[in-house]
């Protein structure tokens, strides 16, 4: 059963045809409080630039994948969770981490 004090930020579909994203500027890091909406990662795709907003409200936790970096949708780049949450549930939180699939 996953962690609902951990939520995952993954790699927005920002178009009908998008299969992959590029990490252009964060605009957060660990430590951070961020609210649902919060503009947090640039992302480039073959035809726009858009942000990635924060899912939910909490601390940003961790970046999982760099500026530079381009990864498929659906991929996990960051995690939010809640202040009390330890490391170790974090890291077992990104190890166990498995995209939903595409419908």
């Amino acid at each position: 059963m996953a962690d609902q004090s951990i939520t995952p930020i993954t790699m927005p579909k920002l178009g009908m045809t998008m299969k992959e994203g590029k990490l252009v500027d964060w605009q957060v890091k660990a430590g951070d409080e961020v609210e649902e909406g919060d503009e947090i990662v640039g992302i480039e795709t073959e035809k726009i630039t858009n942000v990635c907003e924060a899912p939910t409200d909490g601390v940003f936790r961790r970046r999982v994948a760099h500026e530079g970096d381009t990864l498929l949708v659906g991929a996990l780049i960051g995690v939010i969770a809640e202040a009390e949450t330890s490391e170790a549930d974090i890291d077992s939180f990104i190890a166990d981490f498995k995209p939903e699939e595409e419908v």
